[in-house]
């Protein structure tokens, strides 16, 4: 395999022998390499042949916006996961589950670790999935020299049921469903085209698609007194945003009638400013 582009020492996209696009990904893999040269296959850890073209961006924009030892981290987690659990992960893993361990560990050195409101559940209906997400947290708190609390390793599990190709088709379908139509009610209500390599973006799709899943489960993430406070702080200071959410509210409560709590609000709107003033900024720039 030859070297098309070179991500960072650890990613490259490359040529194989048929002359089709392909991810690499190893430890060094390209340290002191540049495009032309021929790929060391010893070095390969991990090979991308599907939906390429899509995933280059986004592991070109993580790449930029992620240490590399971030990447690496959530690599040796899915490894350790596949071993565990018997099975394949999706590829989209690799750039949201490194995503996550990045903002996790910065917060954790900011003391601003989220508490995980579906800690019991996810535990219950998913426990191979969450022992999984324990060693994952056993093994980054070594790695990172932090203490992350049992909430995180929930939130992995989910992410490892999110990347599983054994879930139920119909509920695949209808979690897609959903992803689709709320997407689909915040694009016409600002009237903007989302940027699908946008890392912004893909955050706020696996959001959407955890969202969409707890629909589907018939769970929700509910609130308490602290969670009402920062609800009226996103209410107040993200308006348009906090409005977009409830016409996507009102849109669910008709199509599956389920509610959605003010703590499931306030995220979404979170996710939606971000996404909003990123398309923003670009246009901006465009404009200078």
């Amino acid at each position: 395999m030859k070297i098309a582009k070179v991500l960072n020492n650890n990613i490259v996209i490359a040529v194989n022998e048929r002359g089709e696009d392909v991810i690499a990904m190893g430890c060094g893999i390209a340290f002191g390499k540049k495009r032309g040269d021929a790929l060391d296959p010893a070095k390969v850890e991990r090979l991308f042949t599907n939906s390429v073209s899509e995933l280059s961006g986004r592991f070109e924009e993580l790449a930029k916006a992620i240490p590399a030892e971030y990447i690496e981290a959530a690599e040796k987690v899915i490894a350790m996961a596949k071993m565990q659990l018997g099975k394949e992960l999706a590829d989209n893993l690799y750039l949201s589950l490194a995503d996550h361990i990045y903002f996790t560990i910065q917060r954790w050195h900011s003391n601003m670790l989220i508490r995980n409101r579906l800690l019991l559940e996810t535990r219950m209906l998913y426990p191979d999935e969450f022992r999984a997400g324990q060693d994952a947290v056993k093994y980054l708190d070594e790695r990172f020299k932090v203490d992350l609390p049992e909430d995180e390793a929930a939130f992995i599990a989910l992410h490892f049921v999110n990347a599983s190709m054994g879930m139920q088709m119909n509920e695949t379908v209808q979690i897609t469903q959903i992803v689709q139509e709320v997407s689909s009610v915040i694009r016409n209500y600002f009237h903007l085209e989302f940027d699908p390599d946008s890392l912004d973006y893909f955050r706020m799709v696996t959001h959407i698609k955890f969202f969409a899943q707890r629909i589907v489960a018939g769970t929700s993430l509910t609130s308490d007194e602290s969670d009402m406070q920062l609800y009226e702080m996103v209410r107040q200071k993200y308006e348009q945003s906090f409005a977009c959410v409830q016409r996507i509210v009102s849109y669910l409560e008709k199509q599956y009638h389920t509610a959605v709590s003010g703590t499931e609000q306030m995220y979404l709107t979170i996710h939606i400013e971000r996404v909003r003033r990123s398309i923003q900024e670009k246009c901006k720039e465009k404009l200078l």
